[in-house]
């Protein structure tokens, strides 16, 4: 192993172990484990792929969205630190198709992936297709270990602040051996994907009923709750510390220790995204307004190059954005790409462009044009 891989597990070990409280286990799996292997994951909170790989002695490289490489310090730390593979989220990449296929055949190298793309939303798998992973895990033919995250999005979660010593708990396993993978059909192998990487955080605690402590638990919910459930009302929302806020009903739930909601006739937040998804017909009767800021992307120079401040309105299958200099209408048919990364921002393509939209209102931005767009 590389003295900078091993100086950055150990740099990993001392910023993130003060963080969370870890639990590890191992099933069928050896950690120091040195022969190749195809590693994917629950995508429960944004950071999955640093807490799984950390105490791996020959980690995987991680595919990692090609968007991480226009930040300076991570593009650093995923080319001189370890050695990683970069994607485009939500599309196909032969490139990236290649450099899988090196790392296993040429640097004898695992790779690691979370088929989900997205981590959780709001503390359940996000839907996605398992085929071009199963055609992946197929064609590369090496034993297909699991690592199954629980409590990683209550420790995490993605729209808001870590909670101190969160229990965060990783379970690694032996999936399919090579030789159940040389048998099986890409069919097969998609169902035992889809099967295992189910996952709901707030089942999980009902049982385990682990404390997870913070003082601002609901902080930053307001960028990702856009329907009061209780007076239907849109872009109403707002939080201060552990409480929910609507700007009609007032005070409406408060978050407490073991992270379920209290004051609602449901008591999780994946059931409030359910009901407001299924606003969204209604919702989209009127135009919606928001704000933000406005990037165009440069993957060549892996930049991002701020067009300013923005105005965004989403009317008639159309995404207005205005700054002070460039104004934008972006027909909802020619959005292709569309995915929510890292917090707030939404990322985007428009013909041969990519875009990164900043925005308050993210989660409702990405669920209308997702809807609009029949998908």
């Amino acid at each position: 192993m590389r003295l900078r891989e091993e100086l950055g597990r150990i740099g990993l070990r001392i910023v993130f172990y003060p963080q969370f409280k870890f639990k590890f286990a191992y099933h069928n799996f050896d950690p120091k484990r040195k022969e190749p292997y195809f590693l994917v994951g629950n995508h429960a909170s944004l950071n999955d792929p640093l807490y799984v790989g950390m105490n791996l002695k020959h980690y995987p490289y991680p595919v990692a969205a090609n968007l991480l490489y226009t930040q300076p310090l991570m593009r650093f730390a995923l080319t001189k630190i370890v050695t990683s593979i970069p994607k485009r989220k939500g599309q196909s990449d032969i490139q990236t198709i290649r450099s899988i296929l090196k790392a296993f055949k040429e640097d004898k190298r695992g790779i690691m992936i979370f088929p989900e793309g997205n981590s959780s939303f709001f503390g359940e798998e996000t839907k996605t297709d398992y085929q071009s992973t199963a055609k992946l895990v197929k064609k590369v033919g090496n034993d297909l270990i699991y690592a199954r995250i629980s409590g990683g999005y209550l420790a995490s979660p993605r729209w808001g602040k870590f909670r101190k010593k969160g229990h965060y708990q990783i379970d690694y396993e032996l999936l399919m051996p090579k030789e159940q993978i040389e048998t099986s059909s890409v069919e097969e192998i998609e169902n035992v994907l889809s099967h295992a990487i189910k996952f709901n955080d707030y089942d999980w605690n009902r049982e385990q009923k682990i404390i997870y402590r913070s003082k601002e638990k609901a902080v930053g919910l307001e960028n990702y709750l856009y329907y009061c459930p209780i007076c239907h009302g849109t872009q109403t929302i707002d939080t201060y510390k552990n409480d929910i806020y609507c700007h009609t009903c007032g005070k409406i739930s408060t978050i407490n220790d073991y992270e379920f909601l209290e004051g609602l006739p449901f008591d999780n937040l994946v059931e409030w995204d359910h009901l407001q998804q299924k606003a969204l017909p209604n919702i989209l009767k009127e135009p919606v307004y928001s704000s933000g800021e406005l990037f165009e992307v440069n993957f060549k120079k892996n930049k991002r190059i701020s067009l300013g401040l923005s105005k965004v309105e989403l009317v008639h299958k159309t995404l207005h954005i205005k700054t002070k200099h460039v104004e934008f209408s972006f027909p909802i048919k020619d959005i292709e790409g569309l995915v929510l990364t890292q917090k707030q921002y939404i990322s985007f393509d428009v013909s041969d462009k990519t875009y990164l939209l900043k925005l308050k209102d993210c989660k409702l931005f990405l669920d209308a044009i997702t809807y609009l767009k029949g998908e």
